[in-house]
């Protein structure tokens, strides 16, 4: 698995095409290690934030999401609150306190073509105060 931090757009699914793989018998989420059984996909759940992507542009080549292999919240890395304090110039003498963000993480199988063989990729999205942000953060080998 390689780790990025690549900036990524995004294309969500409309709420009615919206639906994820799930392992048979499974309620939730498939957590980050699990993986999409063959058995089918179950509707989206209202629970998360907001559908799922179904294409995104990295490094200018456009991939197509073909499924949807889990979700998860996780927490964001506490060096990128940081920087973004120090962006908006914390005055001297003041405390830099901040309440630990989550992002939201899609793991996707996509491939930049249908003659292509498909890669998992996760994507993750952070509504920060400054918008929402996309970013690829992890690549199966």
């Amino acid at each position: 698995m390689r780790r990025f931090s690549d900036s990524v757009q995004v294309r969500l699914q409309e709420r009615q095409r919206c639906r994820v793989a799930q392992p048979a018998g499974s309620a939730g989420a498939v957590a980050p290690g699990g993986s999409a059984a063959s058995g089918g996909a179950e509707p989206f759940e209202g629970g998360v934030a907001g559908p799922p992507p179904e294409a995104f542009i990295w490094r200018g080549r456009l991939y197509v999401v073909r499924q949807v292999l889990g979700q998860w919240r996780e927490r964001r890395a506490w060096w990128h609150d940081a920087l973004e304090a120090d962006e908006e110039q914390v005055r001297p003498g003041e405390t830099l306190v901040a309440a630990a963000r989550e992002q939201h993480v899609w793991r996707v199988e996509a491939s930049p073509g249908w003659s292509f063989a498909p890669g998992v990729y996760d994507l993750a999205h952070d509504e920060s105060p400054r918008g929402d942000r996309w970013s690829l953060v992890r690549v199966a080998d």
